[in-house]
């Protein structure tokens, strides 16, 4: 064979070599980019509109433990049972603000609220088929317990996988664009 036939077999082998090389560096390149813009995407879901935290948005709402001191000193209520049902009311408020606080944490967005024996004449407005959304929670804490004094409801987080029955959840919805809570002064 000629030199110059070995030459360019040569070349060529080296020209398709450096082809496959560059293609190969190309597709590992873009492999990457996409790679790159998904996370992208996934850490931009991350980005929420920042909510008030629990404590506060009750705050707003819910009756302080001195307005229920002086409420009940003047319905003649003894003190064992005055004491009784504050802490009621405060270990039922610290249960909300913990369930809606680590629902925030770990990004759940909707709640039930379990009617609880004692108090479940009082909750006309909700009942164990009704959920409540975050954003509703955000816009009117209200609907959030403790409802009244002895309150023994429950807020929880509401699970896809979970099933009410044939009806299905339904909203809690206000009337006339107020949720019917019933006044605090209430005891269960």
């Amino acid at each position: 064979m000629d030199l110059s036939v070995i030459l360019i077999i040569i070349l060529i082998l080296l020209l398709s070599i450096a082809l496959v090389a560059i293609g190969a560096y190309i597709i590992i390149n873009s492999a990457d980019e996409k790679e790159q813009i998904t996370q992208q995407i996934d850490i931009s879901g991350q980005y929420a509109v920042l909510v008030k935290p629990a404590k506060e948005s009750l705050k707003s709402v819910k009756p302080s433990i001195n307005e229920i001191k002086n409420w009940l000193s003047s319905q003649n209520i003894d003190d064992k049972n005055s004491q009784s049902l504050i802490e009621t009311w405060t270990h039922s408020l610290n249960e909300t603000i913990k369930t809606v606080d680590e629902g925030d944490q770990n990004g759940t967005v909707t709640y039930r609220v379990v009617p609880g024996e004692k108090c479940q004449k009082f909750c006309s407005f909700i009942n164990k088929d009704n959920y409540i959304t975050r954003e509703q929670i955000r816009n009117h804490p209200e609907i959030l317990p403790p409802f009244v004094l002895g309150c023994d409801c429950k807020l929880v987080p509401k699970f896809p996988w979970e099933n009410p029955g044939k009806a299905g959840w339904k909203p809690v919805i206000p009337v006339n664009g107020v949720y019917k809570v019933p006044d605090w002064r209430n005891i269960a």
